[in-house]
């Protein structure tokens, strides 16, 4: 099965730290998704990742810790691989990346440190 380009380029986005964009291309190919189609939660799983780091990044802790847990939920069905990208190591730098900020919630803006942000691995086929 051919990977579709937004995928790709969404995940190219994702590791430039630009969250908000990756958000809106994989969210086009998802809109387009038929509910069938295997690969659908792992879209909104990615979505919802790139969302929780947008939310951080302005500011909204609550915001961003609760899109971890939902996108994690997606993920987690997809491992250990899903159209070449590397779910455990996704979801493992996800979890330790929030749970670095759950420590520091009381915090005002909790700054995450540059290794602790997630980068996706993955493999073009």
């Amino acid at each position: 099965m051919p990977i579709d380009e937004r995928f790709t380029e969404g995940l190219r986005l994702f590791n430039e730290g630009e969250f908000f964009e990756c958000h809106d291309v994989i969210e086009a190919l998802w809109l387009e998704t038929d509910s069938s189609d295997p690969y659908r939660d792992l879209y909104k799983g990615v979505i919802q990742a790139a969302a929780a780091l947008y939310q951080y990044q302005r500011g909204i802790l609550s915001g961003a810790l609760g899109l971890h847990r939902t996108s994690v939920s997606y993920l987690k069905k997809y491992k250990p691989a899903a159209l070449g990208l590397n779910v455990p190591k996704l979801v493992a730098d996800l979890d330790t990346c929030f749970a670095y900020l759950e420590k520091r919630a009381g915090q005002d803006k909790p700054k995450i440190p540059e290794g602790l942000i997630p980068k996706l691995e993955y493999k073009l086929f």
